[in-house]
């Protein structure tokens, strides 16, 4: 063996390396079983509660309850049969079942878990050799599908969260607190629950009737950035949501990616206003269309002359791109990096990009495409924040859906706080800018959101959707609506967009509008009152999954209009549908036959 000096010397860096690493591996494995509150509390036997979710109001969203498992040790079982058909009832399921179970297997195992602990504990009292209870957490979301794609939902382990914020807070939901070393910490959002059931039922009513491939709905405070309402379609049913597609689980207001259409002309508005690239009542003739050597963008009408005003108030693409053409290319570059375009929001770490393209590869056509919102991609929560920028005195606001976080006590653990950069909008433009959205809402297209008590500014947005590789197709739209209230001076800012919705109705002004209207006119009363409701109890939204086909008539209860259709259709057999929302009567009841009967839903 070679014993040189330079082979010493690494033998002897090779030794110290080992011996820091071990020792870290030791200080870490101590640190684990002596000094974390949870390693203590399992190595004590102590369950860990995971902490609750809850809105502004302090209304529960999210909560985990006492449960029971019911395991068996098949050794220990004295008489399977009797065994079984005891515990048979408790349970729901078939005795056969179960005592199957216990002969097949050798080895302690799990019966059936979350029952309640009533009922575990009547099993346990007939003291039936073999059967084990062990005690669990469930997790529970008593108001149902309520802001379910946000919440998000846990798997049957309630520390194994699967998606939404529960996903995201997990650490904080399961690490035990110096206050109570048995119990996660409780999340509080900035989330207003009274006005996200307004929102989802106003907005899922519509859906429905749309028949639309998704829909989504968000009110943002503006000045602060606080998320109020964040509703998202289809919906799903976090307790159980393995009932339910995958694709209801998405929370499409962070994800959804989409061109964001005539919305766009507000911000291009605003870069003339506040560069005073255009004279008070300058005019621009529409004659319907805009040619740029073979290209050709249709307008919806011929406008004749129209100032910015008016091309607000009709959502003139003639208009707004003849006065964009006065932005150069790198004011109008700047200012969309400003507004955060092609940029996360930075709500959620799962945010979608949308799509803006880098100067230096822009087209002729590529300002005039971006001024009616085509070439360019957004999501809504990104569209919201930005738009938020336009009227809060010039300033990008980081939307935020957590206000705090407490421990069981109540007790503020950490606050958190949204960040600011400037956009530089002056003044003066977002005066201008909101009177000719007011305008919009008034007399133009946007009309159908108008109240006449409560002053609304806005604009609708009407786009096609391009299909990859085949361009933009007719019958596949984009329907939106962004709007501010109140007009004079705006605390919230807000979305409704209907992702390919079927019908005639296809349009901003017509299908989000009326929409934006409805969930305003019901929420008035919260927002001037703000948070000093307190003791609020919330109906349960239910949403039913979709099932196959059947030879009788299926249980239609819970179910929503679309959902009736698509079940009913396919049976062949007359039927006539009663009111709106959801189902909550039929006739004839569920399982009879439909041979020579006419079906009558009622909804509500």
């Amino acid at each position: 063996m070679d014993y040189s000096p330079l082979n010493r010397k690494r033998f002897t860096i090779l030794f110290v390396l080992l011996c820091v690493f071990f020792s870290g591996l030791l200080v870490r494995v101590g640190y684990l079983v002596f000094f974390n509150d949870r390693e203590i509390a399992f190595k004590n036997g102590e369950r860990i509660g995971r902490g609750a979710i809850y809105d502004r109001r302090g209304i529960e969203l999210a909560l985990s309850i006492d449960s029971s498992t019911i395991g068996i040790y098949p050794g220990n079982v004295y008489d399977p049969n009797f065994t079984a058909v005891q515990i048979s009832p408790y349970l729901d399921i078939p005795p056969e079942k179960i005592e199957s179970l216990i002969r097949e297997k050798s080895r302690y195992f799990l019966l059936k878990r979350e029952i309640d602990d009533t009922t575990a504990s009547r099993i346990m009292e007939m003291a039936l050799p073999g059967v084990r209870r062990e005690r669990e957490f469930k997790r529970v979301y008593p108001h149902g599908s309520l802001a379910a794609s946000l919440v998000g939902f846990t798997g049957m382990d309630d520390d194994k969260a699967l998606s939404g914020l529960e996903y995201y807070y997990n650490q904080e939901l399961m690490t035990p607190t110096e206050a109570d070393s048995t119990r996660g910490a409780n999340v509080h959002l900035t989330l207003d629950g009274l006005i996200q059931f307004k929102l989802e039922k106003a907005l899922g009513k519509r859906f429905e009737e749309a028949g639309a491939k998704r829909a989504v709905g968000l009110l943002m405070e503006i000045h602060t950035g606080r998320i109020l309402a964040m509703a998202s379609f289809p919906s799903f049913d976090p307790n159980r949501y393995s009932s339910f597609e995958e694709y209801s689980h998405t929370n499409w207001a962070i994800r959804h990616v989409y061109e964001p259409g005539s919305t766009m002309k507000i911000f291009l508005a605003s870069i003339l206003l506040n560069e005073n690239l255009i004279h008070p009542n300058e005019k621009f003739d529409c004659p319907g269309y805009v040619d740029y050597g073979r290209t050709r963008i249709k307008c919806t009408h011929v406008h004749g002359k129209v100032n910015l005003e008016e091309i607000l108030q009709y959502s003139c693409n003639a208009g707004i791109i003849k006065a964009a053409a006065k932005i150069p290319n790198d004011v109008l570059y700047e200012y969309m990096k400003r507004f955060r375009f092609g940029e996360r929001a930075g709500l959620l770490p799962n945010e979608s990009v949308g799509y803006m393209p880098i100067l230096n590869k822009w087209t002729p056509t590529t300002p005039m495409f971006m001024a009616i919102g085509q070439g360019i991609s957004v999501t809504p929560i990104q569209l919201v924040a930005s738009a938020a920028s336009i009227v809060n005195g010039g300033r990008f606001i980081t939307p935020r859906v957590v206000s705090h976080i407490t421990d069981s006590y109540g007790e503020v653990m950490q606050e958190f706080q949204s960040e600011e950069t400037p956009v530089g909008i002056k003044e003066y433009s977002t005066e201008k800018l909101l009177k000719a959205m007011t305008r919009v809402v008034q007399a133009g297209t946007g009309k159908n959101a108008y109240i006449q008590e409560y002053s609304i500014a806005g604009k609708t947005g009407t786009g096609q959707k391009a299909v990859s590789g085949r361009g933009y197709q007719d019958g596949l739209w984009s329907a939106s609506f962004l709007g501010f209230f109140p007009a004079d001076k705006p605390k919230v800012v807000g979305l409704i967009l209907f992702d390919e919705p079927r019908g005639d109705s296809h349009t901003g002004g017509g299908l989000a509008a009326p929409v934006f209207r409805e969930v305003v006119e019901n929420i008035i009363p919260i927002i001037e009152q703000g948070e000093r409701t307190i003791n609020v109890k919330l109906p349960k939204l239910n949403r039913k999954p979709l099932t196959g086909k059947s030879e009788r008539i299926p249980d239609l209860i819970g179910r929503s209009k679309r959902e009736v259709v698509e079940l009913l259709a396919p049976l062949g057999v007359p039927y006539k549908l009663h009111g709106s929302g959801f189902c909550y009567e039929q006739d004839p009841s569920p399982g009879s036959s439909y041979e020579g009967k006419r079906i009558n839903v009622f909804f509500q």
